[in-house]
């Protein structure tokens, strides 16, 4: 559903004001793009409740810093400002509760017409949700920078200074999430042939 500037505006002042009626309708309202955001992110399906009951508190722990000088009154902008914080949020859970299984590789291969290739086969020739479910058996560091610039669209260099990494690690670890993906393709339509 789509809201008015004033909806909005007063959606955002109650939550500024802690008014658990507003938070409740924020909540609400920003449900369903929430799941989809932190879908992405998640290790698994049982995680993404978590990680969006975690991200809504920080949204209306930081709804503050959403300045409405700054940004457009409307969904659009509210939801991309709304989204830095659930992916950051994001992130922070996967350090938090995955450490040990986020390394990052400090090398980068440049097989471009090859990352071409199994990108457009990958993206291609599988649903969205198969998408989501192939991503979610990805290596934290492979999953993580796979979707900031694959599906969210930040750039080596954003990732790079997200995650205090450099952006040949960056370039690297999409393209060996871009192999992993195609691995798991393979081996899903062997599995399915």
């Amino acid at each position: 559903m789509g809201l008015t500037e004033g909806q909005i505006k007063h959606l955002i002042d109650g939550c500024r004001k802690n008014d658990r009626q507003c938070q409740r309708q924020l909540y609400d309202w920003m449900y369903g793009y929430a799941v989809s955001v932190c879908t992405r992110y998640a290790s698994e399906f049982t995680q993404v409740d978590d990680l969006v009951l975690d991200g809504f508190m920080r949204v209306f722990k930081n709804i503050e810093q959403f300045n409405l000088a700054q940004y457009s009154l409307n969904s659009a902008s509210f939801k991309g400002w709304a989204k830095k914080v659930l992916i950051n949020n994001c992130i922070n859970y996967n350090k938090k509760f995955s450490a040990s299984n986020n390394t990052l590789d400090n090398q980068y291969e440049n097989n471009s017409a090859l990352e071409q290739e199994m990108e457009t086969s990958v993206l291609n020739s599988i649903s969205y949700k198969e998408i989501i479910e192939l991503v979610m058996k990805l290596p934290p560091a492979y999953k993580t920078v796979f979707c900031l610039h694959v599906v969210d669209g930040f750039t080596h260099e954003e990732i790079a200074g997200i995650l205090g990494i450099n952006e040949g690690t960056s370039k690297s670890n999409l393209s060996k999430a871009k192999k992993h993906l195609q691995n798991l393709l393979n081996r899903k339509k062997g599995l399915n042939g």
